[in-house]
This record gives C-alpha cells, sequence and structure tokens, in this order.
C-alpha cells in the first residue's frame, strides 16, 4: 500500500483535470483518496466514477473517525462536514503509517 494523499475537496481534483495534470497526478507512487462522504455529495454526481477507474481510493471512516470528525466540527465550526472527514482521515491514515513504519523498524534481522 502506497502512502495516501487525502484530497480534502473536490477543487483539488477540478485543477488537476484543468490543468490536464490528471495522468502525471495519478503516476505519482501515491493513492489519492477521498473520504466517502466527501465522494458522495460532491464528487460522485460529476463523474466520480471515472476518478475511481484511475485510482482515487474512497474511504469510510470507522466509528472512531466519525466522532473525530463531530471533535473537530465542534472545535472548528467553519469548516464543512467534508473537512472535518478528510481531517480524521488524514488522521487515521497518519497513524496507520505510523504504526506500520514501528513495525518495520522493530522487525528482527535476519541471521546469516
Amino acid at each position: 500500500m502506497s502512502p495516501c494523499i487525502v484530497v480534502s475537496d473536490s477543487s483539488v481534483l477540478i485543477d488537476l483535470e484543468r490543468g490536464c495534470l490528471f495522468e502525471a497526478a495519478f503516476a505519482l507512487p501515491f493513492d489519492f483518496c477521498v473520504p466517502d462522504l466527501l465522494y458522495r455529495l460532491e464528487l460522485e454526481p460529476y463523474g466520480g466514477n471515472e476518478l475511481v477507474a484511475r485510482g482515487l481510493q474512497v474511504l469510510e471512516l470507522d466509528g472512531d473517525g466519525v466522532a473525530q470528525a463531530a471533535r473537530y466540527r465542534q472545535t472548528e465550526r467553519a469548516i464543512s462536514l467534508s473537512d472535518a472527514f478528510a481531517l480524521a482521515l488524514h488522521a487515521a491514515q497518519a497513524a496507520h503509517y505510523s504504526r506500520a513504519m514501528r513495525v518495520c523498524v522493530h522487525l528482527p534481522s535476519a541471521k546469516k
């Protein structure tokens, strides 16, 4: 699994399209992902299936992630619900990669 770049706003993808950068962006050694809420509200009705076909991942938050998104909204009322879900997804992804790196670092080395 490649590191995931969390797309927090559909305008990021719109700008990639307008700049003719889709092919280059999706060729990078990263996965692009969006929270399912953002996908359903902002991307799916406007050809989101094409983005998924190019490799965009639509990820769901678990219960803890949804609770974290709600806390973000309570703390910063100016952010949208999609923003809050993206922040929570980023936090979950960062925690996942942090745990994965700790596991890799602590693996015993092979004996010669």
